[in-house]
């Protein structure tokens, strides 16, 4: 499994990033090419509850039109879970746009020892019964209107999900939202890949 690559610069920024935004979650892109990660940007979290989710402002992410024009790309998006660990949660999965880029999670859980992870999320919107589904696995309100299910690596898959999930390899995450009325608005399955972490001095 490739690798993804940061410079010591690179790796050392998140950290500090994450570290001045704390008690808030903060967020940023990455440009590089080919999995290697060479520049930091930073960027402003516009979510409204900043505790405990990310929305990268958009002036940032357009900034991946002129890394390309260049011969780059954005390589990942990176944010932090200030006492949480470094494991996407289902809002993040929910937030997963790109499935091309790497998602970095730079966690303080313990604040003398910062962790950061890398995961790729494909995110694919199956023709499913929700209300089947939801009869059949708990799903938890993980914010007001978003609701979210995870299914570990080899766990069993419950059976009445069993059609919804049999092609699908876990991990991942079910998430679906819902209007003040109720009813469902959108509904994914959303599959979790880590990928190993390099830093390098150069």
């Amino acid at each position: 499994m490739t690798a993804v690559q940061l410079t010591r610069t690179v790796y050392d920024g998140i950290i500090a990033h994450a570290r001045e935004g704390k008690p808030e979650e903060i967020c940023g892109i990455l440009r590089g090419r080919e999995g290697r990660a060479a520049q930091l940007y930073r960027a402003r979290n516009l979510a409204e509850d900043r505790i405990d989710n990310y929305d990268v402002d958009p002036q940032t992410l357009l900034k991946q039109f002129e890394f390309e024009e260049a011969g780059d790309e954005m390589v990942a998006i990176y944010h932090s879970h200030p006492v949480s660990v470094a494991y996407p949660s289902a809002t993040d999965a929910w937030n997963a746009h790109y499935p091309e880029t790497y998602y970095l999670i730079c966690s303080l859980e313990f604040d003398d020892a910062p962790v950061i992870r890398a995961f790729r999320m494909e995110p694919h919107w199956p023709d499913a019964d929700v209300d089947a589904l939801r009869s059949a696995v708990s799903f938890d309100e993980v914010r007001p209107g978003l609701f979210g299910y995870y299914q570990a690596a080899g766990d069993p898959v419950p059976e009445q999900a069993a059609g919804l999930l049999a092609e699908m390899e876990a991990p991942l995450y079910v998430v679906y939202n819902q209007d003040e009325a109720g009813a469902v608005e959108d509904i994914r399955v959303v599959q979790l890949q880590e990928y190993p972490v390099e830093v390098s001095d150069g």
